[in-house]
């Protein structure tokens, strides 16, 4: 894959995992994330694609992503599950910011 296209595919997984964490802080409100999930759930998984289709190394956190956002699900014990959410959604941006720049 050309480097442009690997450099644009990180910038669109970096903004997803940013649409992510702000849909996991949000549902810290309650009841919000009744309405967060519709957009966190979908982009969990396009971020999987991306992470596969860059081998960007953030494949596993992402998984990891996709549990939480099904496990946030939980009532009461959500509310950890959705923290944990925002923790690996920030390393994935941690790790994404670096990487862009090495493109």
């Amino acid at each position: 894959m050309r480097s442009d296209t690997i450099r644009l595919l990180n910038l669109l997984q970096l903004l997803s995992e940013i649409a992510i964490a702000v849909g996991y802080l949000l549902g810290l409100i309650p009841f919000m994330y009744a309405w967060s999930w519709s957009w966190v759930v979908p982009l969990v998984f396009v971020n999987l694609v991306f992470a596969i289709l860059t081998g960007n190394g953030t494949t596993l956190k992402t998984v990891i992503n996709i549990a939480l956002a099904f496990l946030s699900f939980i009532p009461v014990l959500g509310f950890i599950f959705r923290i944990g959410g925002i923790v690996v959604s920030g390393l994935n941006m941690r790790d994404l910011s670096k990487r862009r720049n090495n493109y």
